[in-house]
This record gives structure tokens, sequence and C-alpha cells, in this order.
């Protein structure tokens, strides 16, 4: 008796093994599986960051992904709602942010592009940030350029740069933090300036998950192959140099 309970448990076990194996092969031929969907916030930065979904850092990614089943959807946003959909765990990927320390974030080794000195701007003369205490003081919202004061200031977020420059010009800002190249023509030679931050890299940031750090590495991976040919050079263009990549090797 035990030996055929024995034996009819090795059938069954058998049988089992073999209904698993034909349904893992009717769904690899019948039925293929749909691409993992990788869902990327991104601020709304004009030809980087297009909200049809073109653009350079979406172009990069859609390329370094490439060699992995990902389907990419693209959500463009102001910065500041850009980093909440991340962060609220509805998107896998966000677009771009400086390396930082923190246990919800993961970075790649490979960058996307080189941001620009952060500048402050002003009518008069500030010797140095300490003398900003308790000054009104504007960004972009979301931006988040008080972490390179050493003072606490009023700070005010404004929707657009525009509105930022305006508002120093008029006299409701006492200084404005922004980028060189958004200053407008008719400003540049009434304004003051003082560096806060060097350039630094801007990286895609990813969840700190299993998952988003698989993503990670393919994306390392994915970037180390289009700089190895020669592609990453092709994609940047004029902008190759500026984004701070390692020269290629002639």
């Amino acid at each position: 008796m035990a030996q055929q309970w024995h034996c009819e448990q090795w059938a069954r076990t058998v049988a089992k093994q073999v209904c698993l194996l034909c349904l893992s092969v009717c769904i690899s031929v019948g039925f293929p599986l749909q691409a993992k969907t990788v869902t990327v916030a991104a601020g709304a930065w004009g030809d980087m960051t297009a909200a049809n979904g073109g653009g350079l850092y979406f172009q990069v990614l859609r390329e370094a992904l490439g060699g992995a089943d990902i389907e990419l959807k693209f959500r463009v946003a102001n910065w500041k709602r850009a980093k909440q959909m991340f962060y609220a765990n509805r998107a896998d990927l966000l677009l771009a942010d400086y390396r930082s320390v923190g246990s919800r974030q993961f970075f790649p080794l490979w960058h996307l592009d080189m941001d620009p000195p952060v500048v402050l701007f002003s009518l008069q003369t500030f010797v140095s940030a300490e003398k900003l205490k308790d000054k009104t003081v504007g960004w972009l919202l979301g931006y988040e350029f008080d972490q390179f004061l050493p003072v606490s200031v009023n700070g005010v977020e404004v929707s657009a740069e525009q509105f930022g420059f305006d508002m120093l010009e008029y006299g409701r800002l006492d200084a404005y933090i922004s980028y060189d190249n958004n200053v407008p023509q008719t400003l540049r030679p009434k304004l003051k300036r003082l560096q806060l931050a060097p350039a630094q890299p801007l990286y895609p940031v990813f969840q700190n998950t299993f998952a988003g750090r698989q993503l990670a590495a393919e994306f390392d991976r994915g970037m180390q192959r289009l700089y190895q040919s020669g592609r990453l050079a092709q994609i940047y263009a004029e902008h190759f140099q500026q984004a701070g990549f390692p020269a290629l090797q002639r």
C-alpha cells in the first residue's frame, strides 16, 4: 500500500510539472507578455522634456533603455508636481535632480546633463549670502534653492521665471535665484550676481526598490553602450561637451 501511495504521489507531481510547463509554453508562444510600463515624471524644460514626449532627455532614456522590454510613459508638469508624483509612488523615474542622500531615491552612475551654476540676482550688491537673512527671496516653483542659502529668508515661489525677474525689477523681491540663461536681456545690465552653487550633474532618479535599482542598472548599461558606440555624442550633438561626459577616445 505504501509503495502504491508513493507511486500515485509521484505521478501527481509529474503531471503537475507537465501542466505548468505546457502553460508556460502557451504563454510564451500564444500569449506574449506585454512590455513593462515605466512612468517617467519630468519638469517642463523646453527642448529637454517636451509635453508631447519629445526632447533630448526623453530620447536618451528611450535609447539607453532600448535593450530592455520597457514601455516608457512620460508625464510632464511643473517641477514641484513632478517631484510630488515620484515621491507619492505614482512614477518610477524622475527627471532630473542633483545627487542627494535619502532613503526614497536611487541614483545611477551615469548622469544626464550638467546643471548650470545657481546664481542669486539682485539690484543691490550682497557681498555674501549671509546678508540675505530675513530678506524676501524668490525662486521657481519646486526648485528649493533655499538649500544653497546659509540663512533663513522669506521664500517666494513663482510659477514662471519671467514673473520672478519682474518681481525683482519692481521691488517686490530683494533677490531672485535662477540661472544666467534665464535673465531677460533688458535686465542684464542692471543686475548684481552672486553664485550660490557651481555647475553640477543632473541624474535621473529611480525609486529605491529592487525594481528601481534594476532599472537604474539597465540605464547605466545602456548609457555605457551608447557612449562606447559614439551614439551618445550623436544624440547630444553640440550639447555633448556641455553635458560633462568623458571625452570620446579618437
